[in-house]
């Protein structure tokens, strides 16, 4: 009886993996940011809210003014009243939770090959973030969030973008140096 050896192409295993995993960071992102009780947050608010809690949800949780929470956890921060861990994982947090896509993104949908495209992705799926943490009336949306994710996804998308560092990238996913490949 003769073994039948099955050739795998390590594109289509490389590729299969790098879908699995932006799967698996896609839902801790959603649970992060619309589901997790230990953050307060829970998409069963939309349905035991009354009128009142979701007046108050519109009036306290939404900021559409550019770098006012910043501000806010800055002047909290200085004056004492919030701990310097807070003010690092609010801003810091903000800024490196979508860096991720930077690298998911090109890789497994080949039309977004742009920074412009990139940007327009990435802005995208923070607004729909953003817009669903008002429709579920949890976490809170925030202008702010909205800058430092989309400009930590840019930041990254940046450094990946590097030749030398793309080149290197590529060859240890796909095993060559061809930047079209990936």
């Amino acid at each position: 009886m003769k073994s039948k050896v099955i050739k795998i192409d390590r594109l289509f295993v490389v590729k299969s993996i790098l879908v699995c995993l932006f799967l698996l960071y896609t839902l801790m992102i959603i649970d992060f940011t619309l589901i997790n009780d230990s953050f307060g947050r829970s998409i069963s608010n939309i349905f035991l809210a009354d009128k009142a809690t979701v007046n108050e949800y519109l009036s306290q949780k939404i900021n559409l003014v550019p770098f006012a929470t910043v501000k806010l956890f800055i002047k909290a921060y200085k004056d004492s009243n919030l701990d310097t861990l807070v003010v690092i994982e609010n801003i810091l947090g903000n800024l490196f939770v979508f860096m991720p896509f930077a690298f998911f993104v090109p890789y497994i949908f080949k039309r977004i090959n742009s920074a412009f495209k990139f940007l327009l992705c990435i802005s995208v799926s923070v607004l729909i973030i953003e817009v669903l943490q008002i429709v579920f009336l949890t976490g809170s949306a925030d202008i702010d969030d909205f800058i430092l994710n989309v400009a930590g996804a840019m930041l990254a998308y940046g450094v990946l973008n590097v030749p030398k560092i793309k080149r290197t990238v590529n060859k240890f996913l796909f095993g060559e140096v061809n930047e079209t490949k990936g």
